[in-house]
């Protein structure tokens, strides 16, 4: 899971523009953006496997099945944001 470093709190538009910003980040990386479920994207992976993306706010859930791959696009998160990873889930949103 992430978490923003530097945020864009206090302004009044900073979710809007924190969504867009986020959702054309993974738009071009190749995500699906789920029709059901605002926040959830979906991309096969080079291991043909699924990765899921859950975002809430400013928090990520990564889910994938190789490790490999997830640490590849977390890479690819902290080049384009300024994030920390908050490691292993152990609580998302009451589960």
């Amino acid at each position: 899971m992430f978490k923003l470093k530097k945020a864009l709190y206090g302004l009044k538009q900073a979710p809007i523009v924190w969504n867009k910003l986020i959702d054309s980040f993974m738009l071009k990386l190749g995500f699906t953006k789920c029709l059901i479920e605002y926040g959830v994207y979906v991309k096969e992976s080079q291991s043909l496997s699924l990765i899921y993306v859950c975002l809430y706010v400013d928090d990520l859930l990564i889910i994938e099945s190789s490790m490999a791959e997830i640490e590849q696009f977390k890479n690819r998160l902290k080049a384009a944001f300024e994030m920390i990873d908050l490691g292993m889930l152990s609580y998302f949103l009451g589960m």
